[in-house]
């Protein structure tokens, strides 16, 4: 099973009501005195849930839904970006308040971080060139070049196959970034890329995926998707419990549904 096209999915998108196009964040304005402040770090480079626009401004979901539960919380907010691994070391570290990062839930982060209440779901996806036959995980691997993030959920699995066969190894294409990601398909330096399900859908809403469709089922299992979590320092309870307060009354009031037909043409509660 595929996957819309990008074409189906803008089509759907337009269908839509209240779709509108993504608002830059503005700079965060000098805290007032007296109001508790909190800092919030999110990921430096995974459109569309964070990216930096030309002016160099945070901008995309996660910016956004921030800057609601803040306003909820009635609290000032500073952002911040930085890699993914960062973001989990900074936040159990107290270095920041709140990370988010896409965290997906596992026994070994839930000795570092505090979790909040899902905030949306999370599965993997491999892209290809369209008319490509629909492929599963290790039959791409066995015969196709597959490129993924080094250090991603997505590259610990095709090293789990590779390591169970080493013949497999040079079929996969360690890259650094998003970016990297799409450049390999494009370049034909891989066959297919892999990625988290949302931004695979963005790359495919763009020009650059033009030509681009999924091949085959998103997946979940063995750690590729599952609920995804704002995280927090140990200890953190107090904010834990603020924060899944508000989580729950920005859906209830629409507030999050708003933002959600802002970045996505379907639900990803």
């Amino acid at each position: 099973m595929r996957l819309p096209t990008a074409h189906a999915l803008l089509t759907a998108a337009a269908l839509l009501a209240g779709l509108a196009l993504p608002q830059p964040a503005g700079a965060d304005a000098p805290p007032p005195a007296g109001r508790p402040q909190l800092r919030i770090v999110v990921i430096d480079h995974s459109p569309p849930f964070s990216d930096r626009n030309a002016d160099g401004l945070l901008v995309g979901f996660n910016i956004d839904f921030g800057r609601e539960l803040c306003r909820s919380l009635e609290v000032v907010c500073s952002f911040d970006a930085a890699p993914f691994k960062q973001i989990i070391d900074d936040v159990a570290a107290g270095r920041y308040d709140i990370g988010f990062g896409n965290v997906l839930r596992t026994p070994e982060r839930e000795q570092r971080l505090l979790f909040s209440l899902p905030y949306w779901r999370s599965s993997t996806s491999l892209v290809g060139r369209r008319g490509m036959p629909e492929l599963g995980l290790e039959e791409a691997i066995r015969s196709r070049r597959i490129a993924a993030i080094r250090g991603s959920r997505q590259h610990a699995a095709l090293l789990r196959l590779a390591d169970a066969d080493p013949t497999l190894q040079a079929n996969l294409i360690p890259v650094s970034t998003l970016d990297d990601l799409w450049e390999a398909m494009r370049s034909g330096r891989s066959e297919m890329a892999i990625g988290p399900t949302l931004n695979v859908v963005h790359f495919l809403l763009s020009d650059s995926g033009d030509g681009f469709e999924t091949i085959g089922t998103p997946m979940s299992e063995d750690g590729l998707g599952g609920t995804v979590h704002i995280v927090f320092p140990p200890g953190r309870h107090d904010l834990k419990a603020s924060v899944d307060r508000a989580l729950t009354a920005l859906r209830n009031d629409g507030t999050y549904q708003r933002i959600n037909r802002t970045y996505f043409p379907f639900d990803i509660y």
